[in-house]
């Protein structure tokens, strides 16, 4: 081993039993060799890996998405380094090649999720936090997880907000759902962007699900949440500005709440930036309680 040469490779020339023996090992799973087979056929995900000897040694697989940034394409990238690699020049020299080979002609945003931290001030930098910094990488924002029993407000909303469970495919509603979104999240860096035909296909997914909320007839807000082993994770929440302080986001919440309490659910869990007062609020009113956080690094090609 002492002799072998790294090597960053296109992940496309890897074998699906090798990424998955990888990842087995990254993420400290047992390996199962008959749930693993090797069986040679070719990995299919964009990505790029580290190769030492004869060994995969680090990988990071990706997908592009367009940005609410007009001319601006995201990738956020998922693997990372077997433990004994991580920070350091091999690390170091797979971050390189990465972004050589996803920068283009267009702007770029390489998005990178840290290791989780325990909810806890700390003027502290991480090893991890501090190895990206050093890669160009600045910081993007510190996400804060939460999750709880549900817990539901009975008090009646003070204006004739309704709440109902949209399936897609209502072409006039997917496009208010756009300009809704892109209004809400306008002056945040690292927002993927979404589009009519992106709505309809996240739909179809049997365990995502949509709530939307009218005021006199008027789409004002939105909830998507994704239900599994009684589970359910909001991914999205949120309410026109011109509506805040009017009891329309804990309209909102309370028919969510109702919604997958009928789905069998026992927990809900969401994110909300650390800075996003009101939607920290949001969630701790209705029982949510503060698991852990995780800062978000970016890099603009």
């Amino acid at each position: 081993m002492k002799d072998a040469i790294d090597v960053c490779v296109d992940a496309k020339t890897l074998n699906k039993g090798v990424v998955r023996h990888f990842y087995d090992a990254l993420e400290q799973r047992t390996v199962k060799t008959d749930a693993l087979p090797d069986d040679g056929e070719s990995f299919e995900g964009d990505g790029v890996a580290l190769i030492l000897g004869a060994e995969l040694r680090g990988m990071y697989i990706y997908k592009a998405c367009a940005s609410i940034q007009t001319g601006t394409i995201l990738y956020y990238p998922y693997g990372g380094m077997l433990v004994e690699d991580r920070f350091t020049n091999r690390h170091q020299a797979l971050i390189k090649n990465l972004a050589n080979k996803l920068k283009i002609d267009s702007k770029i945003q390489i998005i990178i999720s840290l290791d989780k931290q325990p909810m806890m001030l700390t003027s502290e930098i991480a090893a991890d936090e501090e190895f990206w910094l050093a890669q160009g990488f600045s910081h993007l924002d510190l996400q804060i997880h939460y999750q709880g029993k549900i817990k539901r407000d009975y008090s009646q909303d003070q204006l004739n907000f309704s709440v109902t469970e949209y399936a897609g495919g209502d072409e006039g509603i997917n496009s208010a759902l756009c300009h809704l979104y892109r209004e809400a999240y306008k002056k945040r860096p690292g927002i993927p962007d979404i589009t009519p035909e992106g709505i309809n296909e996240q739909l179809s997914i049997p365990s995502c699900s949509n709530l939307i909320m009218r005021h006199n007839n008027e789409l004002i807000g939105q909830c998507s949440l994704f239900i599994s082993d009684e589970e359910c994770y909001v991914e999205s929440i949120y309410v026109r500005r011109s509506y805040w302080g009017t009891g329309a986001a804990d309209k909102l919440a309370q028919s969510l709440l109702k919604y997958v309490e009928r789905k069998g659910c026992q927990t809900v869990s969401g994110t909300a930036a650390s800075n996003n007062q009101a939607s920290r609020a949001l969630m701790e009113r209705f029982g949510l309680v503060a698991q852990y956080q995780v800062k978000r690094m970016l890099l603009s090609l």
